[in-house]
């Protein structure tokens, strides 16, 4: 706790220089030349507000959010553990440093390990963008550029967990490297090299850290504010995390039914062991007309392995349709390839959206020995945005579940059940 307030009190000292009013410029004798302070502004944009100095070179924001979860399971073979939980406290500070550098600082305090609070690291880069020119270079910790709903931001999710599919395969945060080129208003493409999973979740021993290449690109053939059509792909080699000094090249993939109040994961395919590499696929498609939201993904990974030892493949997809009854639509990002927020309702009484979406998840391979489960889930969603910083939640799933998923044998396969969630959430 002592962490968060720190930040707090971090963020309140900026807020605070951020009101000095716009006519107030000083001059410092100590600095060669006599150099002029300039003036700070503030403004709120797109629900964030925004600290930006007078000469456009320098700029400030909080992207930091609350969300407040609560769950109800309607169970069939296995206990299920209703109740609530902070799903995320984060705070972020972004920052636009001498005009073509940026920076940015996010850290998680809602992660819970064995009951105690932990700070979990979530974007923390430096990117640099050439004058004149449409390619940026980014190094820290951020997401690899793998999946178009893993990429979205946390605050920007229709439904209050991404696609079990979605949570399998892409790989989420990392270490690495990163370039950008774009086609202004038409497409991008993206390469990284990735790093190891971070050292705080993983003991990596002796052993030399695993790395993955990736490669993501996407294209905006209609690009209106309001009119979209986006079609991607993306694809990735990877070499296994050194996990452990006792289980060399081994890899696990396990995924959550979209939901995280209760934690176990149904769909896990256990130690895959003797991996050289795997390769990992994606297709995406966004389409936005209007009130009218159209998006869908497929992905999968061909892992293979030593020895003679037949190739595992695994895969599964998702799609999924909103509609905002009050007539809003949703910002496009053709330099990023990914979707933006919902513009600021029209009624001074706020927003509403409905949504569903249809999920495959397939961790089995008969023919290679893994069975990590198979689930088909359907999840039915109501938004209601009160504003540009608030939004409230509310879904409901229903999920198949065929014999193997089980968590490794903890639990009973072919638990067909059904849920109830909610979120509440503030963005700041």
């Amino acid at each position: 706790m002592k962490q968060m307030y720190v930040m707090l009190v971090i963020a309140a000292i900026v807020a605070l220089a951020g009101l000095v009013p716009a006519s107030v410029v000083a001059q410092d004798s100590r600095i060669p030349g006599g150099a002029q302070f300039d003036s700070i502004k503030a403004e709120v944009r797109n629900g964030k507000l925004v600290f930006a100095s007078a000469d456009g070179n320098f700029r400030w924001w909080f992207d930091s959010r609350l969300q407040v979860d609560a769950a109800m399971y309607f169970e069939n073979k296995n206990l299920m553990s209703n109740g609530a939980h902070f799903r995320r406290l984060t705070f972020a500070l972004k920052a636009m440093l001498h005009k073509y550098w940026e920076a940015e600082f996010d850290v998680d305090f809602a992660e819970q390990v064995d009951t105690k609070p932990q700070t979990e690291l979530r974007d923390m880069w430096i990117k640099f963008t050439p004058p004149d020119m449409s390619l940026s270079l980014q190094v820290g910790h951020f997401k690899e550029p793998f999946g178009l709903e893993r990429l979205n931001s946390s605050r920007l999710l229709t439904f209050l967990e991404r696609s079990s599919i979605s949570s399998a395969l892409p790989l989420g945060r990392r270490i690495g490297i990163q370039a950008r080129y774009w086609w202004p208003e038409f497409a991008q493409m993206t390469g990284a090299i990735m790093g190891h999973e971070p050292a705080t979740r993983i003991d990596k021993g002796q052993r030399d850290e695993g790395w993955s290449s990736n490669l993501r690109a996407s294209v905006s053939p209609i690009n209106q504010y309001g009119h979209v059509l986006h079609v991607g792909a993306a694809g990735s080699y990877k070499i296994p995390d050194a996990t452990s000094e006792l289980k060399p090249n081994t890899i696990e993939i396990s995924a959550r039914t979209e939901s995280y109040v209760f934690n176990p994961k149904f769909l896990h395919t256990g130690d895959i062991a003797d991996v050289n590499h795997y390769l990992r696929y994606g297709g995406e498609l966004l389409y936005v007309n209007g009130p009218i939201y159209l998006q869908g993904e497929v992905m999968g990974t061909t892992i293979n392995r030593w020895y003679g030892k037949p190739a595992v493949n695994l895969k599964g997809g998702y799609a999924m349709a909103t509609y905002m009854l009050t007539g809003e639509t949703r910002y496009y990002y053709s330099d990023e390839g990914e979707i933006g927020p919902v513009e600021a309702p029209k009624n001074s009484w706020g927003a509403l959206e409905v949504a569903g979406r249809y999920t495959i998840t397939d961790l089995n391979d008969g023919a290679a020995g893994v069975r990590g489960g198979m689930a088909k889930q359907l999840m039915l969603g109501l938004n209601y945005y009160p504003n540009t910083s608030i939004k409230l939640q509310f879904n409901y799933s229903l999920v198949d579940l065929d014999q193997y998923a089980t968590r490794k044998g903890n639990l009973f396969g072919d638990d067909d059940h059904s849920f109830i969630q909610v979120r509440f959430q503030a963005s700041m």
